[in-house]
């Protein structure tokens, strides 16, 4: 028997799980691993933790906690997700986006309280939206990330990366930029150009010219890890820190004490609104990634689970005493540039950083900053490509402006306010597209008994006194209007969309339903006015193919009986030839 493949070893379709591996997904594809994938998730879990540590470090300060809270922040998370969590390649850790939002929601609470006030509210705040995500996921709300749209979610992604890189172009230039959204550090940027140094851009460039090389020439070497170490190495023997080149500098070691003291349930409360905001940011950018990395590669992950997963891997982050936590861009890039396969990279990365707090913090007090900014920068370089947008402009345009104005708004307004313009666009969308299905006058073939739309079949030919006409998208009350006045358009000899050809007043309707699946009672109302308006203008209503669903609705609702049994029929065909015998009769 042959070895299965790594699609077929890994997981399927959540629905046809049994229970235990839909609670705790990695049942379902540990005791598959195969020891050939093992080197390559030991690379990737390298890679991963070589950016993580550093990051974690710099995501500190912008959270607003002392650097270490940052790789406390990620163990206990990391673990959370590799068991729980459905996604194969989406690491979880500090986050920019998370950070800026942790540190917008204690701020104000712990303004006059101290440095410890400060921290406890933030592992709270932690804790505080990772059961939020698990309770809502177990309330199977992950069905929010329906709301977003494809289009929508590759914009956001795009808009998150710019906005990610632009953060460490400063670090590039050696300089410190202030805002929130790319825009604004982008003129923070601009604005301290006589302050900009060549040094950490010699450091910079000079790292990521070094990860693009051994990434094309030599793929199975831990470029990222090469390149800190060469900055690391360089920055110690030539004393660059004292040449004004930023090193993340000493940190402390070991485990945390215990900092959630001081705070009551007037605390929780208060911080309840900065929860919901860090669990909706956090799990759209999670989601985003994880859905965009399974369509890549053919898998699907459960969006309830994955609320659940992240939920859990914040209250690993708090319990350990660290910040709000999220999956991360950045680091699911490098775990599959690195050639990661499963969650074992996780798993492994949480190890490797774990050991990081408690043996080898002193390993990154000479590490630049511009090298880590570097890092981050490549494995955000797959998501810079506008090939995807001008796949959209080229194919949709529709879909081409959702997708800008998902990146537009996280570029110019940040990531909450484009998470929210990113679910109006989406919502937009679907009901644009509910109200404006296709819809066709049907006619028949010369010389046959098929039927097609007159505009792509123009040699096709009406029937005197019948109008054929099919709707090509369920009846629900955003479409439901649009349905009966085009209908009431058709049938007047003298409207504008009168039926092509007809030479004579419409007697008798023929709706083909083949295409409509559904129907609410909003559109049941106007269909029954609709059908009472055209028989007192004389004009007789038939159905064909009428789906069953839809056919159980009619009958519940009074609308069979109000059209007959006897004008409905199986095909259009059986319709027109019982119109055809009535007027030979």
């Amino acid at each position: 028997m042959s070895r299965p493949s790594h699609a077929q070893s890994l997981a399927g379709p959540q629905q046809r799980r049994p229970l235990l591996q839909r609670l705790l997904p990695a049942a379902a594809w540990l005791p598959r691993y195969q020891r050939s994938w093992l080197s390559g998730d030991v690379l990737a879990a390298l890679t991963v933790w070589a950016l993580l540590v550093p990051e974690a470090l710099a995501y500190a300060g912008i959270a607003g906690v002392p650097p270490q809270y940052g790789l406390y922040a990620a163990p206990l998370a990391l673990v959370a997700y590799a068991l729980f969590g459905g996604s194969r390649h989406l690491m979880v850790g500090p986050s920019s986006t998370v950070a800026l939002v942790s540190a917008a929601a204690v701020a104000p609470l712990a303004a006059s309280g101290g440095d410890h006030r400060y921290l406890a509210l933030t592992i709270a705040l932690a804790l505080l939206s990772g059961s939020i995500l698990v309770l809502a996921g177990l309330a199977r709300l992950g069905l929010v990330a329906k709301f977003l749209a494809k289009p929508v979610l590759d914009g956001f992604i795009m808009g998150l990366a710019y906005t990610i890189a632009v953060g460490q172009v400063g670090k590039l230039m050696g300089v410190h930029l202030t805002g929130d959204t790319a825009l604004e550090k982008a003129v923070s940027l601009v604005g301290q150009v006589g302050a900009w140094s060549w040094l950490p851009l010699v450091v910079g460039v000079g790292s990521a010219a070094l990860i693009v090389v051994l990434a094309r020439f030599v793929p199975r070497i831990p470029a990222g890890i090469v390149a800190v170490a060469a900055a690391t190495l360089l920055a110690y023997l030539f004393d660059l820190g004292s040449h004004g080149l930023a090193l993340v500098g000493h940190i402390p070691g070991g485990l945390p004490g215990w900092q959630l003291t001081g705070l009551d349930w007037e605390d929780v409360y208060h911080l309840l609104p900065g929860a919901l905001a860090v669990a909706l940011v956090g799990y759209t950018e999670s989601i985003a990634v994880a859905k965009a990395e399974a369509a890549r590669l053919d898998y699907e992950v459960d969006a309830d689970q994955e609320m659940i997963a992240n939920g859990l891997a914040n209250l690993g982050a708090g319990l350990l005493q660290g910040f709000a936590v999220n999956g991360s861009l950045s680091k699911s890039a490098a775990d599959e540039a690195g050639g990661g396969k499963t969650q074992v990279v996780a798993l492994l990365c949480a190890g490797l950083t774990l050991a990081t707090v408690l043996f080898l913090t002193g390993l990154f007090a000479y590490l630049p900053e511009a090298a880590l900014a570097a890092v981050v920068i490549v494995a955000l370089r797959n998501y810079f490509s506008p090939a995807g947008l001008v796949r959209l402009y080229r194919v949709r345009r529709g879909d081409f402006v959702l997708a800008t104005c998902a990146l537009v708004g996280v570029l110019l307004f940040g990531v909450l306010p484009g998470v929210i313009l990113g679910v109006v666009l989406s919502l937009t969308l679907l009901i644009t597209r509910e109200s404006s299905p296709n819809s066709a006058v049907l006619g028949r073939r010369p010389d046959g008994d098929d039927f097609a739309d007159l505009v792509t079949h123009p040699d096709y030919q009406t029937i005197p006194g019948l109008l054929i006409y099919r709707f090509d998208g369920p009846l629900v009350f955003p479409s439901a209007e649009r349905f009966a006045h085009e209908v009431r358009a058709l049938i007047k000899a003298d409207a504008p969309r009168a039926v092509p050809g007809a030479s004579k007043p419409v007697r008798a309707l023929i709706l083909d339903l083949e295409a409509t699946a559904d129907m609410d009672t909003t559109a049941a109302d106007q269909f029954v006015d609709l059908v009472a308006a055209l028989r007192r203008a004389g004009v007789q209503v038939m159905l064909a193919r009428l789906h069953g669903a839809l056919r159980d609705f009619m009958r519940r609702d009074g609308i069979i009986e109000t059209i007959g049994e006897d004008a409905i029929f199986p095909r259009v065909l059986d319709a027109v030839r019982d119109f055809e015998a009535d007027a030979g009769d």
